[in-house]
């Protein structure tokens, strides 16, 4: 039976990335120059509240929310959980850790785990002048398997909480 997702309450590398980009642009994101990367955390803050479209000139722009302007100012923790980290995803963590892996080394139950993984930011490919080879672990994944691994989900180091503090 597998077990219940663990509850993360702090932003996730790419969604603070993309956080970040609007609070610096003044009249947002135009959507059609977003990458899919960024299309795709857009839908996740957009379902959490942090970001809103605005109609500009026949295209959609993304700009922050009040909300996900106080998540910014708070450190990139919200009172709600941003993500579930899923069994299957603690799996794909440990065995990126193991060291970089190739996509034919991946079992194929594994490949879209990890693709979600590198899309969080918790993994990313790497490569040579012929293109992205292999995956390997990121430091905030390493972050987030450590903590998972140590069973502590409220540790007061900086940053690295996977949920708000306690009162």
């Amino acid at each position: 039976m597998p077990s219940k997702p663990i509850l993360i309450y702090k932003l996730t590398p790419s969604q603070i990335a993309l956080v970040d980009r609007l609070a610096g642009a003044e009249n947002g994101l135009v959507l059609d120059d977003m990458e899919y990367r960024e299309v795709v955390i857009w839908q996740e803050l957009d379902k959490l509240g942090m970001v809103r479209t605005n109609p500009k000139r026949r295209k959609l722009a993304i700009v922050l929310t009040d909300l996900g302007k106080q998540i910014r100012a708070n450190g990139y923790f919200s009172k709600k959980p941003v993500v579930r980290l899923t069994e299957p995803q603690i799996v794909a963590l440990r065995f990126l850790a193991g060291g970089p892996r190739g996509y034919n080394e991946m079992p194929s139950h594994m490949v879209d785990v990890c693709r979600r993984l590198g899309l969080r930011g918790w993994a990313e490919w790497q490569g040579d002048i012929h293109g992205p080879r292999w995956m390997r672990i990121t430091p905030a994944g390493w972050q987030v398997l450590k903590l998972v691994d140590n069973g502590d989900t409220s540790p007061d180091g900086p940053g690295v909480r996977l949920s708000p503090r306690r009162a």
